[in-house]
């Protein structure tokens, strides 16, 4: 990052603070101390230091983070905004659950839970409990992330035991909001217009309308540019008090261009120095579209006094298409040759449907609370016209300093895909109070997918297909020996779709056979004053995973067993600080397989800690500091453990100032990621990802 290539636009938003302190006592309106008591503080603001007291269990609706007995992260809102996170892998910093295995690329984003991969492929993600198809998520319509970690098949169906990064949308607003928010991410300028309120005197219609558009600047990477816009509505009608209907739309689009390059090594030349993180090394022609557009409706209605009826419907048309490059290095000098990967625009068309009834009934002693449903997800992907290949010229090995690349021309045709699935999933779970101190959850999934995958090469046609179902249960026992504190035991199994050998890969198309995974979890999560800890052990096992870096072939192979401590706390520690954060410790072995006995999966982190810290400044009123770490463990490269990428820690910085100017409540943040401009790989599938570079970014934000 470059200072001197910043707009002045940028220049405004950061003296815009000092403006208004120089002129606090002739046109501000101190808004008075802003240290509350957690009880007083809205569930995830920043008054609350971030902690949230609702969070969603899927299907089974909402509840107390704290009675839920499996993990689940929360990114609210507010911190999102207050950290100025410009797509999911910045929002997601901060929870020690989620390593980012895509460092800055922007093509595709991969996480890992659990040293487990997610992604869209591997339907880990999701929308308002509903599993989501789309690679670019916007966060301007977003209330906040919640990340469950582990087995989630008897939520969700067919999922990978991973867990499940769902976003959790704006619902429209009882009253009035309107707040506009001007910003620029390095180059990048941006701008975004909330608005939300009854729309009738009684306020039976509400309101949510989320725009936003961001240019194509910079985005911390040289020259790589991301224009993208967003057109987000919600209308709710409170039909009566018993019914509540509710409608949404949604168009998102993104245009990545000049996409930074992806790097291939090999065993005898092993993980070289990273290079400058913000230096662009891909090519120019490079980059991704994204388009979604969403559309649904649902509906609650109260039954009975102690029955309720939930019903959802949505459809989703996805386009994508994409062109990415990679050097492929030859020698231990990196002289290297470029590898082009490339998609044309496909459409993803998706139904989706869940229809739940919850009763609640007393059974002597025992209190229930039961929900049956069916959901579903009919998924149909059209040819993704694949093209890719590797040119034979050679360059010259030019790591530190500029890229070569070849002109542009179209790679030749590869095995390209297209496929059709539909997923089911009926549910039954009972939720049983056993007095006041114990609770016992019995549920069980049976789900079903029928997959038709087509693989196109040539004049060749391959088609494979299977259909398969299994019942996945899941049980837990909690005990509260007092409010403040539940331990808990539970274990949950998730029946997850085989493996399915992406376009890049030598064996495209190639699927392989669906398995079921099995988790355990024994926990214990607690309130201390202001602060919400939580402390989990897991158990889990799956199917091993992976991509051979030399031969580019996916395979499933054996198996992997996962086990480990996660630990997080959240909240204010004083009335001035305030933290969220955690860190986690992971075993993760390969056992069971023709090789690789006894070494640790590729791309699986097994240490990582993250903290972010807010101090309100006494001095100034409205005034506070921010500052962030991150930090994780060596990752291996490859499934045989011969080379692993460097452990990193990443610090962050920033000031954000809250004021009245008129009687306009109006927000300033200054923030600086990668303080120290570190220079680090992420790795994922055999392949390296330069990491984050440091990024300065300004906003202002108006609620008038």
């Amino acid at each position: 990052m470059k200072i001197q290539r910043h707009s002045p636009f940028a220049f405004a938003l950061f003296l815009l603070p000092a403006v208004a302190l120089a002129s606090e006592g002739e046109e501000s309106t101190d808004l008075g101390s802003i240290q509350v008591n957690q009880g007083e503080s809205p569930s995830g603001s920043a008054a609350a230091g971030y902690r949230s007291d609702s969070v969603q269990l899927g299907p089974l609706g909402s509840g107390s983070p704290q009675e839920i007995p499996f993990t689940i992260a929360t990114v609210p809102g507010e911190l999102i905004r207050n950290t100025q996170a410009n797509n999911s892998a910045e929002a997601l910093r901060y929870l020690p659950t989620v390593y980012v295995s895509t460092g800055a690329s922007q093509i595709t984003p991969y996480f890992t839970l659990r040293g487990i991969s997610a992604s869209t492929w591997s339907y880990n993600m999701a929308v308002d409990q509903m599993r989501s198809f789309d690679i670019y998520q916007p966060l301007e319509d977003k209330e906040g992330i919640e990340v469950l970690s582990g087995a989630a098949g008897f939520l969700y169906g067919i999922t990978s035991p991973a867990g499940m990064i769902d976003y959790v949308s704006k619902a429209p607003s009882p009253t009035p909001l309107r707040e506009l928010t001007l910003g620029s991410y390095d180059q990048q300028l941006h701008a975004h217009l909330d608005l939300g309120g009854p729309l009738s005197e009684t306020g039976e219609l509400s309101y949510r309308l989320n725009l936003a558009y961001a240019d194509a600047g910079d985005t911390g990477v040289e020259q790589q540019g991301e224009e993208r816009y967003l057109l987000s509505g919600a209308l709710a009608w409170q039909i009566d008090a018993a019914h509540r209907l509710q409608w949404e739309a949604s168009r998102s689009h993104r245009q990545l261009r000049y996409a930074q390059s992806l790097f291939m090594t090999n065993s005898s030349i092993g993980i070289p120095t990273p290079p400058s993180t913000d230096h662009n090394w891909g090519a120019p022609y490079s980059g991704a579209d994204d388009t979604t557009t969403r559309l649904g409706v649902a509906l609650t209605s109260e039954l009975a006094p102690q029955t309720a009826l939930r019903a959802r419907y949505r459809y989703s048309d996805i386009e994508r298409s994409y062109l990415l490059t990679r050097q492929v290095w030859q020698n231990s000098d990196l002289d290297y040759r470029w590898r082009i990967d490339a998609q044309e625009a496909f459409h993803t068309y998706v139904h989706q449907y869940q229809l739940f009834l919850d009763h609640t009934l007393a059974s002597g002693p025992l209190l229930h609370r039961l929900t049956v449903g069916v959901s579903g997800d009919r998924y149909e992907a059209g040819n993704n016209g694949y093209h890719g290949t590797t040119y034979t010229t050679l360059y010259p090995g030019n790591l530190y300093s500029s890229p070569s690349y070849p002109e542009w021309s179209a790679p030749p045709a590869g095995t390209a895909t297209a496929q059709q699935t539909q997923y089911s999933t009926l549910l039954l779970a009972d939720r049983i109070e056993l007095g006041e101190r114990w609770s016992l959850l019995l549920a069980g999934t049976q789900a079903r997918v029928d997959d038709t995958s087509v693989a196109l090469r040539d004049t060749s046609r391959s088609v494979t297909h299977y259909a398969d179902d299994a019942f996945t249960p899941a049980l837990s026992l909690s005990f509260t020996p007092i409010p403040a504190i539940t331990g808990y035991l539970s274990y949950a199994e998730a029946l997850q779709q085989g493996f399915t050998a992406g376009a890049t890969a030598s064996n495209a198309g190639e699927s392989f056979a669906p398995f079921v995974s099995r988790q355990q979890e024994l926990g214990i999560k607690a309130s201390v004053g202001d602060m919400a800890l939580a402390l989990a052990w897991f158990q889990l096992t799956q199917a091993n995973q992976y991509v051979d870096p030399q031969t580019l072939r996916a395979s499933q192979d054996g198996r992997v067993s996962y086990r480990g401590w996660e630990l997080s706390a959240s909240g204010r520690l004083t009335p001035r600080l305030s933290i969220t954060g955690g860190a986690s410790l992971l075993s993760a072995r390969i056992d069971s397989a023709t090789a690789n006995i006894g070494r640790t999966p590729q791309g699986v982190a097994e240490r990582s800690a993250r903290l972010y810290a807010e101090y309100d400044l006494p001095a100034v009123t409205g005034l506070t500091l921010t500052g962030g770490l991150s930090y994780t463990g060596k990752v291996p490269w490859d499934a045989a453990n011969s080379h692993y990428v460097d452990a990193v820690t990443l610090f962050d910085a920033g000031l954000r100032y809250r004021t009245r100017v008129g009687r306009t409540d109006t927000t300033w943040r200054l923030g600086l990621a990668n303080v120290t401009g570190e220079e680090y790989w992420t790795t994922r599938s055999g392949i390296l990802y330069l990491g984050a570079p440091r990024t300065l970014t300004l906003s202002v934000s108006a609620a008038f």
